[in-house]
């Protein structure tokens, strides 16, 4: 997060799964396992070693299966069955090596979609195995899906179109349209069984869980080789594929995808790695929510003037309204907007300084909510403090002035999202029982596309 003096917010906190370019001759599209995001996911059943391929290849199929009925008829022609579809064990000195690698050691870890081969091949002994640790099998349908999102780029000329301009599909446009694509698939699988285990809400969200560990790096920038998208842009193509269909993915142009990853402005940035006190994170919060929410009054709120920050709720507010609205809160006896000190430092800490300050921010969303005329209280007012919350960090994803959003915060507002209700509860402390990760990401991006405007509506 910027602020004058230069400080840019923290990188985030949790462990990054790391997505690579691939070699020469094979896709960008390559996925390096290590630690995933915390996050509540179905317990995964441990899996034996003779299960780890049955799992990813009937994965496979099944992906294969649902494109040969789909692809006809997103795109009137017929699918054509990948060439090779395999698990590679890089550590068996007998394994086969597979195509587009030099070396079985290239495999460890990755998987990727080889065009030249029309293959996509996967590390059972470490990725896999991961995956379905971390995430469940929505993890591995994710990834594998992917991958054969590449395979559908294929189908359509797209990949052919990018060797010829890249300057009009670069990787990072090439990797959202695949995520998209995955998106796809595995929202047609609400209804069947992936290897044994039906997609409910709870899986959704393990996937979305797996998308935000794939996420770049902090401070790559969009226009790298490599580059695959922040969690935010990850997600965010995810959810369009889930939520639309295949020709939503195909789509998908540098005209109409605007990418909000961003590189370090200075190396001053770089080198601070992004934290911004918490101290100073409140302060700048406190001054600049105050002004963007008040500059919205006089349309939605005329009487309304935005209260400052407080270290403490107010003895007007019910202890109890305060204590379940988690780490900040709004009191609708008296307007007043307050910390939980210990709670809005533990988030800070583990997750990183913007998902405190999204946090906050959407109390303020709260209390022009309510100033609008909105219920203090029930799902319609935990809408739209999600939503406007999105719609106060968009501008400041590009923001000229003191307070601006660095590398990484949008994975710390995307990861607090996820993570827990706290920004889309009431005045009371109450969150929507019907609404999960992926449910509140979707209203957050509502506001980020849509403004306030997307909002203010009952």
């Amino acid at each position: 997060m910027h602020r004058v003096p230069r400080l840019v917010a923290a990188i985030a906190a949790l462990a990054v799964v790391l997505l690579t370019a691939g070699c020469a001759q094979v896709v960008a599209g390559r996925a390096v396992a290590v630690d995933g995001p915390a996050g509540t996911v179905p317990t995964p059943v441990p899996l034996m070693p003779g299960d780890v391929d049955q799992l990813s290849s009937a994965i496979a199929e099944q992906v294969q299966g649902y494109w040969r009925t789909a692809f006809p008829q997103a795109f009137g022609t017929p699918w054509r069955d990948l060439a090779i579809v395999r698990p590679v064990h890089p550590g068996n000195p007998s394994e086969q090596r597979p195509p587009c690698v030099d070396a079985l050691r290239e495999v460890e870890s990755q998987a990727f979609y080889c065009p030249q081969a029309d293959a996509v091949i996967w590390d059972a002994d470490h990725l896999i195995p991961k995956l379905d640790g971390d995430f469940g099998a929505p993890g591995v349908v994710v990834v594998i899906a992917h991958e054969i999102g590449h395979a559908v780029q294929n189908r359509l000329g797209v990949s052919a179109a990018a060797r010829a301009d890249p300057q009009r599909y670069p990787t990072i446009l090439l990797e959202a349209q695949a995520d998209c694509y995955a998106g796809v698939a595995l929202a047609s699988f609400t209804d069947r069984p992936v290897a044994g285990t039906r997609i409910g809400p709870a899986e959704r969200d393990a996937a979305l869980l797996a998308m935000i560990g794939f996420r770049d790096p902090v401070g790559v920038s969009p226009g790298d080789r490599r580059a695959h998208g922040n969690a935010f842009d990850r997600v965010s193509a995810f959810q369009d594929g889930y939520l639309g269909s295949a020709q939503t993915c195909a789509g998908m142009t540098l005209e109409n995808r605007a990418f909000t990853q961003r590189r370090f402005g200075s190396a001053e940035d770089a080198a601070r790695r992004g934290d911004l006190p918490l101290r100073k994170l409140l302060t700048a919060v406190d001054t600049d929510a105050r002004a963007w929410f008040g500059s919205l009054a006089p349309t939605y709120a005329p009487s309304w003037v935005p209260p400052p920050l407080q270290p403490q709720a107010s003895t007007a507010c019910p202890a109890e309204d305060v204590r379940a609205q988690g780490p900040a809160s709004f009191c609708r006896a008296d307007g007043g907007v307050a910390i939980d000190p210990d709670a809005v430092a533990t988030v800070h800490r583990s997750i990183g300084d913007y998902a405190a300050g999204v946090v906050v921010a959407s109390r303020y969303a709260l209390a022009l909510w309510v100033a609008h005329g909105g219920a203090p209280t029930g799902p319609a007012a935990g809408r739209a403090a999600l939503c406007l919350s999105g719609a106060y960090t968009a501008r400041l994803i590009d923001a000229t002035g003191s307070f601006s959003l660095s590398p990484g915060d949008l994975d710390e507002a995307v990861q607090a999202l996820v993570a827990d209700t706290w920004a889309g509860r009431d005045a009371a402390g109450a969150a929507d029982p019907a609404a999960h990760g992926f449910d509140r990401i979707a209203v957050f991006r509502e506001g980020a596309q849509g403004g306030p405007q997307a909002c203010m509506t009952d």
